[in-house]
């Protein structure tokens, strides 16, 4: 589909399958466990500390990669990745029953929850095992630019998917109206998971050199000063972007009271700010490095989070602006997370990449769900206590952001201090952008 030269021929042959199978995985995800389960939640009447606790999960989940280790090198990591991905979207068949019970909000409570909780294990099983298998089937000298052609085959199927729900939950109402937007994502997601048989490597590991054991080669990882201040990175910045997945949407909804469908397509902008920082981010960072580009990325986010508090219902054209903060975020945190995922493929070493990766996606999920969490029961002390600073009240969704604003200025501070080879310096970079553009491919 897209001409790029490999030295490795073979791999590229079949690298579609890979591409098709995260543009239907968007789709799924678009029409269940994203923006469409946190407006189901609000329809069905959960509080938003619950709504918090469902949205965790996920993150919360990823801790079980360390435990995925023992399992990938025992059946491979591509027979472990296919088997959860597809087995995540039998539990969501579960959302389908919810309503009957819509009297028992704690009922409704428990059946989301044991849902989103069975997806989330199977989940992080899932993208445990495929990351270190990319490395195996992506090649190394054109890995940024297939990441990034990967996000331009996504979008076309991420806008229809968004705007074919948009439609059809706006000219509804009821709970209802969920129920075919589920199924089919579903069954996507189900289609993707078989997409990824066509794609080679993840055999089984049965011997290699220099294995000193699982926990040994855990222990190595986490004494790697460098890809220690990268797990600090990462985390800080997985946290936020989990947060605003959940709380972003939840602000434009309850202070705004923006439609639901509006809402789904609104934030489908941010799969496009994702893929066209995709196109940036691939080619600069092949070239140049990740750090960077990464430092500015990071620094415009803290910019746009503290502009996010003075963004209300009498905001003019308040419908573009919302479209332009969902977008900017994609572009620039999606973004930031791709150059961290491109560093982290680069540099782990391949005969312990299981357990670097998988220390890698614990972290950034302990931290990000317990953060959430925490920022769901934020949001309801604060809605319950007033905060006046210099005589003006602050409101819990605007201390929030401002909190998030801090959290990514520290993962922007700790990546400035990895050591990474061959790229620029940030000054460097900085230089080169501004005063020899030409040179940036």
């Amino acid at each position: 589909m897209f001409n790029l030269i490999s030295n490795e021929k073979e791999k590229m042959k079949v690298i579609n399958y890979y591409h098709f199978s995260t543009a239907l995985q968007m789709c799924a995800v678009i029409g269940t466990v994203a923006a469409p389960l946190t407006l189901y939640s609000v329809e069905l009447g959960l509080d938003p500390d619950r709504i918090g606790i469902l949205g965790s999960l996920m993150a919360f989940c990823q801790v079980l990669a360390l435990i995925s280790i023992p399992l990938t090198l025992y059946f491979g990591s591509k027979i472990l990745s296919i088997w959860t991905l597809f087995s995540r979207y039998i539990f969501l068949l579960i959302f389908l029953i919810v309503p009957f019970y819509q009297d028992n909000l704690t009922l409704v409570f428990y059946l989301l929850f044991f849902a989103m909780l069975m997806f989330s294990i199977l989940r992080s099983l899932s993208e445990a095992a495929f990351v270190p298998w990319m490395q195996e089937f992506i090649p190394r000298d054109v890995r940024g630019r297939v990441i990034g052609i990967n996000g331009i085959i996504c979008t076309p199927f991420a806008l229809i998917a968004s705007y074919g729900i948009k439609i059809w939950l706006d000219s509804r109402e009821g709970l209802e109206r969920f129920y075919p937007v589920f199924f089919i994502a579903i069954i996507l997601g189900l289609i993707s998971a078989l997409l990824l048989l066509k794609l080679k490597g993840g055999k089984k590991i049965k011997g290699r050199d220099d294995d000193q054991g699982y926990l040994k080669n855990l222990l190595k990882a986490t004494k790697d000063k460098n890809f220690n201040l990268f797990l600090v990175s990462s985390g800080t910045q997985y946290l936020v972007i989990t947060i605003l997945a959940i709380f972003l949407t939840l602000y434009f909804k309850i202070r705004m009271n923006i439609p639901s469908g509006e809402l789904i397509f609104s934030s489908t902008l941010i799969l496009i700010g994702g893929t066209c920082s995709g196109l940036v981010v691939g080619r600069v960072t092949d070239s140049y490095g990740c750090r960077g580009i990464r430092v500015i990325f990071q620094s415009l986010q803290i910019l746009l989070l503290l502009t996010l508090p003075f963004i209300n219902s009498d905001t003019p054209y308040l419908s573009y602006v919302i479209g332009i903060i969902f977008f900017l975020f994609g572009f620039l945190m999606w973004g930031s997370a791709s150059i961290g995922y491109i560093f982290m493929l680069n540099y782990v070493p391949s005969n312990n990449k299981e357990s670097f990766m998988s220390l890698a996606y614990s972290l950034d999920g302990i931290t990000a769900g317990v953060t959430t969490v925490l920022a769901g029961y934020l949001v309801v002390w604060l809605d319950n206590n007033e905060i006046i600073l210099f005589d003006k009240l602050l409101g819990s969704y605007e201390v929030l952001f401002v909190i998030c604003a801090f959290i990514i200025a520290i993962s922007m501070n700790a990546f400035i201090l990895i050591r990474e080879e061959g790229a620029m310096g940030v000054r460097t970079f900085l230089r080169q952008l501004i005063f020899y553009r030409k040179q940036i491919p």
